[in-house]
């Protein structure tokens, strides 16, 4: 009877120290950098591009000859997310984007420049991220996130907008507490890949 006793105390301790220590690494902040602006991407991806030109209406040379034409280039995206995880395997939580992109407007007759244009925005996207179980020290998971962005710049559309963004696979390697990790992404928010910094606690 004693030694059932002192055995049923150890399981339960056991269980308190495994289940305190993986409350201890429910939380967990990540930052990253890296990315196409995804509004870059959505505008042609190569810089330049005719406002409209992609239009049926408008397939004439005139049109490309009198509408302004526009150089751009995308910045790195800025991005933060937070994630409080319900197992060691599925966390809820959310992430805050910045990116932006600048550039300039010509006219093709005369080469006449026609003044600097860009857009900013800032996204904040509740997001649910799953792991694939594997070791400690390295570990596999997907994202998938939809929220809002905020925008401004002569090339914003409307200021705010649907914002999403898909992460199929991205890894996390290094301790437990401090580890680096590196994303493929497709969304609005960013396109391609990025690299970041990550803290649990």
């Amino acid at each position: 009877m004693l030694f059932e006793m002192r055995k049923a105390l150890l399981l339960f301790f056991a269980a308190l120290l495994a289940s305190s220590a993986y409350a201890q690494g429910r939380h967990e902040v990540n930052t990253f950098i890296g990315g196409l602006f995804g509004e870059y991407a959505r505008m042609g991806g190569s810089g330049l591009f005719v406002a409209g030109l992609d239009s049926s209406e408008h397939e004439d040379d005139l049109y490309d000859l009198y509408e302004p034409h526009y150089s751009l280039k995308s910045g790195p995206v800025l991005t933060l997310n937070y994630h409080y995880f319900l197992n060691p395997y599925l966390g809820l939580g959310a992430q805050f984007s910045y990116g932006a992109m600048s550039g300039s407007r010509w006219y093709k007759i005369g080469n006449k420049p026609a003044g600097d244009v860009g857009i900013r925005s800032l996204s904040l996207l509740p997001e649910l991220k799953a792991c694939i179980p594997g070791p400690s020290h390295f570990r596999l998971y997907g994202k998938a996130a939809v929220g809002l962005s905020y925008r401004s710049g002569p090339l914003a559309e409307s200021p705010v907008g649907l914002a999403w963004e898909f992460v199929p696979l991205g890894a996390e390697w290094g301790g437990h507490k401090v580890y680096g990790n590196a994303e493929l992404c497709w969304g609005s928010v960013v396109i391609g890949g990025r690299i970041g910094l990550g803290f649990r606690f």
